[in-house]
This record gives structure tokens, sequence and C-alpha cells, in this order.
């Protein structure tokens, strides 16, 4: 996997969190500033996301339970975001970095912009110049949506008045105006979101792809549909999936199955080589927020582990045909010591690996399962199954698929499975899982913890928003936290 080499042309753009008096604390380090467009795409570059804003999320989602017998000690950084703590900083922290991180980005989103606001290029440039510019809108579009699905409530008219999230739309004497900061109404965050992807989407048409770590015109399509989804626009969700999978197409995991017969099923992911390694990779259209070797979740006798439940979604046509059961099962035989300890599961999506491996941010099936839901949300049932049928052809071994008949299901029934797919297909991807409960009705989730401890999130409950961190509201003392 191909490594994004971050170039640090602009030491003064390199920004520093450990301040707790503005929203993002930024200090220019010396006089050096961007001059020529390859400058500000290099300062781009250094506003992705460089490290994990998201994977601790999947600690509160129904997909991760404790194994209590694995005799590991969890990290205590962890148990705040798997009791649902009500913070989940350590006390007498005071930076968020899951905040900070996402800000950070739309900084450096926003010093490419302020300056192109305002530069004229000749022909030669134009295209290197609407490249960038088209990145820096996705890039801020990209913060904002995780920032306003974390920090406030899910989309829907009865919160469209409700606090959404500081929006700074320019980095122009960001020292001296982050005071006292306002959480603009969700409605507005989420105009800007879909106002940001669109002009993206303009600018970013007809351009090279350069990196599946950068945006280009295709993600950005698949950014949109997740967010027209997410706002209930089933019609602009599937027209933008539809784009996507038109220039993305599906691996075939069947073409698994003679590594497989050489390497064996249980240890087939293990040591060097993840499941990411395999075809499946060409899937992927974009990387995101760090490292993912030794994930918290790789380790055989980790304390978090991916529950049965998920486990068994991919088992309803048997054990071994859907080939997506490698990603979750850990082969371990359950009245061995070493079983009971590992458990049934794991995460093998990534291994070992020397090389480095990155967190997937968006690939091509998610298209499919977005647009099958968005069919049915819309009635067209057999539309979706169509869907269904074409990403599990995809993933079943062939002596096993069977298609789905739109006849063998209700309205209700066919979301479910719809939803069942899209769980799996986007397990642990983006923090997903987190996103999609808070959206789909905040359901209860119970989980347990040491001692047989059972902590519950109610149905609905506050803490499906994560609390705004303490450096923010002490700099804007009149800012609106959220309930508890």
């Amino acid at each position: 996997m191909k490594k994004l080499i971050y170039i640090p042309l602009l030491a003064a753009l390199l920004i520093t969190l450990n301040g707790c008096k503005k929203l993002l604390d930024i200090k220019p380090v010396n006089s050096m500033t961007p001059v020529t467009i390859n400058d500000y795409e290099s300062v781009l570059l250094g506003g992705y996301p460089r490290s994990d804003f998201f994977f601790n999320t999947e600690l509160m989602t129904d997909n991760t339970y404790a194994n209590l017998n694995s005799g590991q000690t969890p990290d205590r950084t962890f148990e705040p975001w798997f009791v649902w703590a009500s913070s989940m900083l350590l006390d007498g922290v005071q930076q968020d970095p899951y905040w900070g991180n996402l800000y950070k980005s739309i900084f450096y989103a926003n010093t490419v912009l302020d300056n192109f606001e305002k530069r004229s290029v000749g022909p030669e440039e134009k295209d290197l110049f609407e490249k960038v510019k088209g990145e820096a809108y996705a890039l801020r579009a990209f913060s904002y949506f995780y920032l306003v699905n974390f920090y406030a409530e899910p989309y829907g008219a009865e919160h469209l008045q409700a606090p959404g999230v500081p929006m700074p739309l320019t980095a122009i004497d960001i020292n001296a105006t982050t005071g006292n900061n306002v959480r603009e109404p969700l409605d507005k965050v989420w105009k800007q979101i879909l106002s940001d992807l669109n002009t993206a989407s303009s600018l970013l048409a007809g351009k090279q792809n350069s990196s599946r770590f950068r945006f280009n015109y295709n993600t950005v399509q698949l950014l949109k549909a997740r967010v027209a989804l997410f706002m209930g626009d089933n019609q602009t969700a599937a027209e933008a999936a539809s784009s996507v999978m038109s220039a993305s197409k599906l691996t075939d995991l069947n073409s698994l199955q003679a590594y497989l017969d050489d390497k064996g099923n249980t240890y087939a992911f293990s040591g060097n080589f993840g499941f990411i390694d395999t075809d499946y990779n060409k899937e992927i259209l974009f990387f995101m927020g760090g490292k993912a070797n030794f994930n918290l979740f790789y380790y055989s006798r980790a304390v978090f582990k991916p529950t049965t439940e998920l486990l068994d979604l991919t088992k309803r046509y048997g054990h071994l045909t859907d080939y997506r059961q490698f990603i979750f099962e850990s082969f371990a035989i359950p009245n061995t010591s070493e079983g009971v300890m590992t458990g049934p599961t794991m995460y093998n999506m990534y291994a070992k690996q020397e090389k480095d491996s990155y967190y997937i941010g968006l690939k091509a099936s998610e298209a499919y399962v977005i647009r099958a839901e968005a069919y049915v949300r819309m009635g067209k049932n057999s539309e979706a199954v169509i869907d269904l049928n074409t990403l599990l052809k995809s993933r079943i071994k062939n002596t096993q698929f069977v298609p789905l008949k739109t006849a063998d299901f209700t309205n209700e029934s066919l979301l479910k499975r719809v939803l069942e797919e899209r769980r799996i297909e986007t397990a642990f991807d983006a923090g997903l899982r987190w996103l999609d409960l808070r959206r789909l009705g905040k359901p209860e989730i119970v989980h347990s913890y040491k001692n047989g401890v059972l902590y519950t999130l109610k149905k609905n409950d506050p803490r499906y928003l994560m609390q705004i961190p303490p450096s923010e509201y002490n700099n804007s003392p009149g800012m609106p936290l959220n309930p508890r």
C-alpha cells in the first residue's frame, strides 16, 4: 500500500493543539509563508488527517464487546468510550484530540481557500489551481461532517435549529478571533457541508486522480451520497452513489479461494497479511486517519473484540460461504485455554504488517448499500434487491450464492436486510457504525465490562452526543454544552 508523504513545506502553518484558550490555539512558529499554488498544495496535504480521529467511537457501538477472559488489562483511555462516560476525556484533560484534529484540517483548508479567493491564475495553472481548491472544499466538508455527527444531534426536522458546531469559514486572524465561539444551528452546518461538496464536485470534475490519500471527483460523489443519505435526501443519495458505482467496481472475493486453499482458513490472515492485502484493496477509494496497524481490535487476546452478532451476519449462507467471515472470525477452538482467551472473533482487516496500513475512509461497496437503502426508502424495492444481489454475488462463494427475490420481502424486512449488509460492509470503517446508530433512532445498547457489570446506553440517551471539550467551553463560556 502506498504511503502518503506529507511535505513539510511550511513551518508557518504547522499548528499546535496544546493550549486551552482558543478553538485551535494555532501558533505560527516562523515567518515563512506560502507563495505558489504548489506551495498551497503542500499546505493542503498537511491538512489531511494523519492520526485517528474516529476509531474510538467503535467502542461505543453494538459491534464491540469486552472479552473478560482475555487476561489483558485495557488501556484506561478506552474505558470512557466503552461505558459511555459523560466525557471521553480523562480527569484533568482539557483537549479533545478528535475535536482538535478536525478543526486543524478545517484551518488548513481555510488557509488555502482564503488565498485562492483573491488569486488570479493563467491557463497554465488553472488545472492545478482548481484541483487544490476543490480538495480544500472537500476536506472542509469532510471535517464538518464528522464534527456535526459527533457533537450535535442527528439531522432531522426537529433538530434543525439545535446547536451544531462552531463553523469558521476563514483562517484570517485565527488567533485573534477564536474566542467566544458560537455553535451554529445544525441546519446551517449541513447546508455548508452540501455547498462545499457541490463546489468541490464542480472544481474536481475531469481532474486526474492523484492518490487514494486525497479527495477526487469520485470520492467527493461518495461523500455527497453519504451526506444526502444522512439528510434523508434519498434521490440525491441514489444519484451520487450511481456515479460512484459506474466508476468503481466491486472485487469478486471468489478470487481469494485459491489463496485460502493454499494457506488454510485458520492462518490465512495473520502475521504480515491482512484481508486488506487481497484484491479487496482495489475497492478502497480513500484512506484516512492514520496507521491502522496494531489497532485496538487486532490482537488475538485483546479485551475489545468484534461481537459474535456481527460475525453471525456473515454466516447466513452457512459456515465459510461468505468471504467476509474471514474479516471477523478468530478460528479459535472454544474449549481450549487459548480459545477462551482469544474468543470467537478478531478483526483481521489489518494484520501485523511490517508495511504501513491506513484506515479505510471511503470504498466502493458503500455506494451499493447507500443506493440500496435510498431505493427502499423511495419504494423502489426491486432496484434495491438488484443492488443487494450485485454486492452479495461478489461476497458469497459462487457455489452457494442464491439471489434474493423482491417477493420474499416486505418494505420493513428489506430495509432491515439492507441495513444488515451495510453493517457488515462498513464495520470499523470511518466510524460509520456509531453515526448510523445515531441516525437510525439511537437504540439501546448494553455492554458488559469488568466483573460483569452492565453499562446501558438507553434509547435516545443524551450520551449519543459527545461532549464539547473543556478547552472550548472555557474559552466560550456562553456556548451551550450537550446535556447529560
